[in-house]
């Protein structure tokens, strides 16, 4: 079997398996998402290690398959972007702020501790603590639409608490990774990631507000197939390379405010409804 067909048939194998324990999840009466993070720890090197069966011999297609999983993860934190509407995140107010920040705080606190019981160093026991804190605005929202609980006061609380989450966690994630990860860094070098990371945002900002609304209402005029869906998936790639060339912070940051940009309203208009 050739690896381009190896890669298909894996690819095959995750999606469809995924999907089928989407739907034994919803039919024990609980989200859908639940059994798909339960397939995948099913298939992968945990319990069954499928890419290391015998039938796949391409020595490359568990890279592919982990580059093909960090472009999903691109999409998914566009996705959480997307799904910020502030209008009804800001009915949820204090509370959900206060609980996304102890939802950070004590998630770092409590794991971090737990590692130092394992590993001597405070580097690892941080990024573990910062892993387990880190949340998905989109599978709270997919949870909670399935629950049909998402407009409620309570579902509307906890997705802004998950927002807030999401926010920090991914702050606090990029300037770990800038700085942590770095040995030796002195005062100009600290000052050279930061400015990176402000020139980064800025940028972010002003593509989101000034250039986007423009370039997509343009690109919806043009007589191009899929023209605005193509134009999304750029966005979302450029973001992330941006995010990391020029910001020196994770992609998935860049993959988030380009969701964030085009879920404003004024920013593609009657390109989305047409």
């Amino acid at each position: 079997m050739t690896p381009y067909l190896q890669l298909i048939l894996a690819l095959s194998i995750i999606i469809a398996a995924a999907k089928a324990g989407g739907y034994i999840s919803y039919r024990l009466g609980q989200p859908s998402v639940l059994g798909e993070l339960l397939v995948g720890i099913l298939l992968g090197p945990t319990v069954v290690n499928l890419l290391q069966i015998n039938v796949f011999t391409d020595q490359h297609l568990a890279e592919t398959v982990h580059e093909l999983a960090g472009i999903g993860v691109l999409l998914l934190m566009f996705l959480a972007g997307l799904e910020l509407h502030i209008s009804d995140l800001a009915k949820s107010g204090r509370v959900a702020a206060f609980a996304g920040v102890l939802g950070v705080i004590f998630p770092i606190v409590l794991s971090a501790g737990a590692s130092l019981l394992f590993v001597d160093d405070l580097k690892t026991a941080l990024f573990v603590g910062l892993i387990l804190a880190a949340t998905s605005v989109s599978i709270s929202a997919q949870t909670l639409m399935e629950l049909k609980v998402l407009r409620s006061r309570v579902g509307i609380s906890l997705l802004g608490a998950a927002v807030f989450d999401d926010i920090l966690v991914i702050i606090l994630l990029s300037i770990f990774t800038a700085f942590a990860l770095r040995e030796n860094t002195g005062g100009t070098q600290l000052v050279w990631v930061i400015g990176r990371m402000v020139l980064f945002l800025a940028l972010a900002v002003w593509l989101g507000s000034l250039l986007l609304p423009r370039l997509s209402r343009k690109v919806n005029s043009l007589a191009i197939s899929q023209g605005l869906a193509a134009f999304t998936l750029v966005t979302i790639m450029i973001f992330g390379l941006l995010a990391e060339t020029l910001g020196g912070m994770a992609a998935i940051t860049g993959a988030f405010l380009a969701g964030l940009a085009l879920s404003h309203k004024a920013l593609l208009g009657a390109a989305w409804q047409s």
